[in-house]
């Protein structure tokens, strides 16, 4: 298996825990994004909604390498639409296929 910059392994994921003051609006600049997200190499996986609050969902990226990966995270467009989403919590973990 070939490994990208961070020394993970090609074919990684990026999980994203994401609690929105505003769910369906949040999820809508998600959707959005989708194709700038392919230009970091991130296709979208499933986006899990918490049984117990749904106002919280667990977000799967799968990512050809995470360090390019996490460079959508610090682009313009990225910021632009965290403007338009609103209020989001979020914490990140990087998995990897076994």
């Amino acid at each position: 298996m070939q490994s990208g910059q961070s020394g993970l392994p090609m074919g990684s994921a990026i999980l994203i825990r994401v609690k929105p003051t505003d769910y369906d609006r949040w999820l809508k600049v998600h959707v959005a994004a989708s194709e700038a997200r392919r230009e970091y190499g991130i296709t979208d996986g499933p986006v899990y909604r918490d049984a117990v609050n749904s106002n919280i969902a667990l977000v799967h990226l799968n990512v050809e390498d995470v360090d390019r990966a996490m460079k959508w995270f610090q682009s313009d467009r990225f910021k632009e639409g965290v403007k338009r989403a609103g209020i989001v919590e979020r914490e990140f973990w990087i998995a990897q296929k076994r």
